[in-house]
């Protein structure tokens, strides 16, 4: 068995980051460059049996950072 490799020939950039709506859902969203439409990459629900949803937050910090996002505003 022969397994073919690949050549990357260009990575377009994207844009990353994250919105809260109205029920408290985080989404990670993702728009690559050219595209018209973002699409949401993540979706990090609201837990409404607890009072404070700070592990939201946490994770998503967590993992704008892991795709190399360097600041998040929300």
């Amino acid at each position: 068995m022969t397994i073919r490799q690949g050549e990357l020939v260009e990575i377009y950039p994207c844009k990353i980051w994250s919105e809260k709506d109205i029920f408290g859902t985080v989404h990670i969203k993702m728009q690559h460059q050219g595209d018209d439409e973002p699409f949401t990459f993540v979706q990090i629900h609201y837990d409404y049996a607890y009072t404070n949803n700070s592990h939201q937050w946490r994770m998503t910090q967590e993992i704008l950072k892991l795709l190399g996002v360097e600041e998040n505003k929300e």
